[in-house]
């Protein structure tokens, strides 16, 4: 069987195709030409001859370099991309690859490795601060204001078990015709510690006065402990019980102290990223039950302006021992703008 020979213009075709080739990856390389002179010059090769290089860079399409003022040049990989100020004489230098991506500064010849950028830690102080008021200028003139501080430090001590204190400062004052009708500030301090994943302990102290209901100074406090019953990512359900100690100072009246039990449960709702709910409901029986106490509170907030909020907040409190001549229950009903931290 004879074979056929190949015809000698394919094989010279496929040479020059080759030479073609390899020139064109020569030339559409990026480099970068150090001068004599300390300055660095980077840019595609355009051509080169025995005497000069020309290249093309980003501040002119052709530039000639002689190749006596160039005492070294570098080629750039492909994937690398080059920056050089001419000006500064300051070449950036990155290297994209699939996992990594790296940057160098090269100044006046010397690579300056930018710092490691440190991922944030988690932070640990949260809070708001609310300010609301209600005017009304008709038969009756009233003007009520009302205030709120609220910040919690938190931290996980180890894994799943977290060290959290709170602490909630607020005000209301108002007039009605020129006669104080709201005067009172109250304030408290809640710590709670993991004990376990879902069981927890906690103490809670607080204090404070108001001259509408008659009381002069009031403060309580009381151990107890606590059980994550829900830790969902959108929601979150405790519950608690405890003891309670309370001494209240009435105006002309004499001090009356009680000790109670405490049974609370509390939750919180992220509807979704700018709205969400919670509510608080605390009971204080005696060990008789004919005396108790009830505080109940719920929020609806709207966040906007990424740190701004609208809170509207419903109040409830009920005592069965008031001070003489006041009602057992005190509603109350808020709108607030806020600013959370």
């Amino acid at each position: 069987m004879l074979k056929r020979k190949r015809p000698k213009s394919l094989n010279l075709v496929r040479i020059l195709f080759g030479v073609w080739l390899c020139s064109c990856t020569v030339f559409s390389q990026t480099m970068v030409l150090q001068l004599r002179n300390g300055d660095r010059l980077t840019g595609k090769l355009i051509s080169e001859t025995t005497n000069q290089v020309v290249i093309a860079t980003t501040w002119a399409p052709s530039l000639t370099v002689p190749l006596v003022e160039i005492a070294k040049r570098e080629v750039i990989p492909l994937g690398q991309i080059v920056v050089t100020n001419a000006l500064t004489n300051v070449t950036i230098t990155t290297s994209a690859t699939a996992t990594n991506i790296t940057t160098n500064v090269v100044v006046n010849g010397l690579v300056a490795k930018p710092p490691e950028v440190k991922p944030k830690g988690p932070q640990h102080w949260h809070g708001d601060v609310q300010i609301g008021t209600d005017l009304g200028f008709s038969e009756k003139e009233r003007q009520l204001y009302y205030g709120r501080f609220k910040f919690t430090y938190g931290r996980e001590i180890v894994p799943h078990r977290f060290f959290k204190n709170t602490f909630d400062l607020n005000g209301t004052y108002g007039r009605t015709d020129g006669i104080t009708s709201a005067n009172q500030v109250t304030g408290s301090s809640k710590t709670d510690f993991d004990l376990t994943k879902r069981v927890f302990v906690y103490n809670l102290v607080g204090a404070g006065y108001d001259e509408i209901r008659k009381i002069d100074f009031q403060y309580e406090f009381g151990p107890g402990f606590g059980y994550h019953v829900l830790m969902l990512t959108n929601f979150v359900m405790n519950t608690e019980i405890g003891m309670n100690y309370q001494a209240q100072y009435f105006k002309g009246q004499k001090t009356l102290e009680r000790y109670f039990y405490r049974l609370a449960e509390d939750s919180k709702w992220f509807i979704n990223k700018k709205l969400s709910f919670d509510e608080k409901f605390e009971f204080f029986p005696q060990a008789d039950l004919e005396q108790y106490r009830l505080r109940f509170e719920s929020n609806l907030r709207y966040t906007f302006m990424e740190n701004f909020i609208f809170t509207l907040t419903l109040l409830d409190t009920f005592d069965t021992q008031p001070a003489n001549g006041v009602s057992p229950n005190d509603l109350q009903i808020r709108s607030s703008l806020g600013l959370k931290f």
